[in-house]
């Protein structure tokens, strides 16, 4: 009778390896190509202060004063320091409270200007300071927008403490709202202890802290709207006239020509005398929207002149004079063409350009050779398929210092000119490559191995099956003999 037997484990592993060749195959024909782009950010890291120490050098000095304690002149768009002085210095605050004070009130009443708000006497208990004129009575009923102008242009006092009760309830909750605002923005050195900025000994700020917190005020715009007006007329209420009131702040006042500036914008200004003249507004001009903090400026002298103003206005000046803006990538700029893979040609490149305009503030004596441009490829390789505009890298621009290596200016994204098309068969090639570095194929592999050595070794073994039909045979032989 004929030996049957079931199919040899050799032909099983065999057809194992084959079905996983065959589905990497498939899988090949079906799946996606290589993408171009990385999830990790390859940019290059933009340190202000690095960046500073660089570019200041380049510019001459600054003016300086004696007669103002404390000076931070800063550029917002680049978080670049132009000029500082005693930015950490502890100081009274004066009348720049009402910026954090205002900026609470305009968050609070946003799209509410048109309410009307009737006074009582808690709203206006213990109002010290500059006041109204006539000042603000229990009983008078306003607008919102009224009191929020007379408080923040005018900077009176009876004003914005109305506002603190009539937004937070009282006194106390709107201060400790502003004391949240401050450490919420990294003021560690600011502590509030009243919306008006009258003086405490307990209330203090550094022109580092106020920057800080006007930065934030800088982009509300109710608050810049409202702190760059150049006056206000209310309308006459139910218990007195109509009243008009000029702007605080003496730079963005053009009734006061002294002192005037037609490119500031907003911010405060205001005196007190443990305090001294702090003077706070934005500077804009070519472009460039620069920040200026003066504390503890001194008080007029017998020629009438507020120092603090007049400091102001000579840094901005200078600012002007040293630094402006540069393109130093145009959009749509050309870089380089980089050859592109799976497309069937070695002739397919792709033209690498800039996805957007890049410019600086920087000193207008910078020699732009010193400036260095270069570029990379996000996972260092151009493959098809690709759609123009894709974003495939990043050119970086940096300055070498006489002293430093390169710092960082910025960067920009680079997308490619034109679309190109995957090679159907390279891309099944490719996938096919990638299936067989993958762990579904090595697992196989080690899954075969395991099952052709097991073969092996229950055939050589003497009780195996092949074993024991190879001694049948000997024994079969012997007999014949």
């Amino acid at each position: 009778m004929r030996y049957r037997t079931s199919l040899p484990i050799l032909q099983v592993a065999a057809i194992v390896l084959l079905c996983a060749l065959l589905l990497g195959a498939v899988s090949a024909c079906t799946s996606a190509p290589h993408s171009n782009t990385v999830d990790t950010d390859e940019s290059a890291t933009y340190d202000a202060a690095q960046v500073l120490a660089v570019l200041a050098p380049m510019a001459t000095d600054a003016p300086t004063s004696e007669q103002v304690e404390s000076v931070y002149l800063v550029n917002l768009e680049n978080d670049l320091v132009l000029y500082q002085k005693n930015t950490d210095a502890a100081r009274y605050p004066s009348s720049t409270v009402k910026i954090t004070a205002g900026l609470i009130a305009c968050r609070a009443l946003e799209g509410r200007l048109h309410e009307t708000v009737t006074l009582t006497a808690a709203m206006l208990s213990d109002v010290r300071g500059r006041q109204m004129q006539p000042p603000l009575q229990a009983g008078e009923t306003l607008t919102v927008k009224d009191l929020l102008y007379a408080a923040i242009c005018g900077g009176y006092n009876d004003a914005m403490t109305a506002l603190a009760c009539y937004t937070h309830g009282s006194v106390a909750d709107f201060v400790e709202i502003m004391n949240a605002e401050a450490a919420r923005v990294g003021a560690e050195h600011t502590h509030y202890t009243n919306p008006t900025g009258l003086h405490d000994a307990a209330m203090v700020t550094t022109a580092g802290d106020t920057v800080r917190i006007a930065r934030v005020a800088a982009a509300n715009d109710l608050y810049m709207t409202v702190s760059s007006a150049p006056s206000y007329d209310m309308a006459a209420t139910n218990l007195a006239d109509a009243r008009s009131f000029s702007n605080r702040n003496s730079l963005v006042n053009n009734t006061n020509r002294s002192y005037y500036n037609g490119y500031c914008r907003g911010m405060n200004a205001g005196y007190t005398d443990e305090g001294g003249w702090c003077v706070v507004s934005v500077w804009e001009r070519g472009g460039a929207s620069n920040l200026c903090v003066l504390m503890g400026g001194e008080d007029a002298g017998s020629d009438g002149i507020v120092p603090a103003y007049r400091y102001a206005n000579s840094l901005f000046d200078w600012a002007h004079d040293q630094f402006s803006y540069r393109t130093v990538i145009e959009a749509e700029q050309a870089f380089d063409e980089v050859k592109v893979g799976l497309t069937g040609t070695s002739k397919s490149k792709a033209e690498l350009i800039a996805a957007s305009e890049l410019s600086f503030y920087l000193p207008r004596s910078l020699d732009v050779d010193r400036l260095s441009i270069t570029h990379r490829l996000h996972g260092g390789s151009l493959t098809a398929p690709l759609s123009a505009g894709d974003e495939v890298g990043v050119a970086v621009v940096s300055v070498t210092g006489q002293n430093t290596s390169d710092t960082v200016l910025g960067t920009v994204p680079l997308t490619v000119k034109d679309s190109f098309e995957i090679n159907p068969f390279l891309r099944g090639m490719g996938a096919f490559r990638q299936y067989l570095k993958s762990r579904a194929f090595i697992a196989t592999v080690i899954c075969f191995t395991v099952l052709l050595l097991a073969y092996l070794k229950w055939t050589s073994t003497p009780g195996g099956r092949y074993g024991v039909r190879t001694a049948k045979r000997k024994r079969r032989f012997t007999r014949r003999r």
